[in-house]
């Protein structure tokens, strides 16, 4: 049976920058992500609203993109309600950066890419966290006669890098997410 999240979609502009995200495309997203999600898990996130928000970030914070501290300073200031939050931001502070997440508070954030299929993966894997599941390769064996299960790894939704468009999960990651504490608030 399918569990359904409800995701409250926060659109945050940083005062004086410019925000390439509207509300159809931030929608857009959130259903190919839970189109990826239904298709891997029975889990679906159901956006429940969306806003679009100016922000000025507080003295000493970066004012121009979303760092560590504002994603924390965001994540405080927009909480999750009933399920999860997810807030676009225009630009992050690292490139490789595309989102964070943090599962004890239901706050991710993902930074703007043009292309939809690979931004809607950054989505799923930031909400692929809020679901329990840490980085696949986090304490992975890398080295010679390890290949094949790198080569697993790096088609895995929830790689460090790069993310593959097959955005597989195993079983076990399966399992793990349907019994989240996240999940199993929404469990019939």
């Amino acid at each position: 049976m399918a569990i359904v999240i409800p995701a409250d979609l926060t659109i945050v502009t940083l005062s004086g920058q410019p925000q390439r995200f509207t509300e159809v495309y931030a929608a857009s997203l959130l259903q190919l992500a839970s189109d990826l999600w239904q298709a891997r898990a029975e889990i679906t996130f159901m956006r429940a609203s969306c806003q679009s928000v100016t922000e000025q970030m507080p003295d000493g914070m970066r004012a121009d993109v979303i760092d560590d501290a504002g994603y924390h300073f965001l994540a405080s200031r927009y909480r999750a309600n009933l399920g999860v939050r997810v807030l676009f931001v225009d630009r992050t502070a690292r490139a490789d950066l595309g989102g964070a997440s943090r599962a004890d508070t239901r706050v991710c954030f993902v930074k703007y890419e043009e292309n939809p299929p690979s931004a809607s993966r950054m989505l799923a894997h930031e909400l692929g966290h809020l679901l329990s599941l840490p980085h696949i390769d986090d304490n992975a064996d890398n080295g010679p006669g390890h290949e094949s299960e790198q080569a697993a790894r790096l088609r895995n939704l929830m790689y460090s890098g790069a993310l593959n468009p097959d955005a597989l999960i195993t079983g076990a990651q399966r399992s793990t997410a349907r019994s989240s504490a996240l999940a199993q608030r929404f469990s019939r």
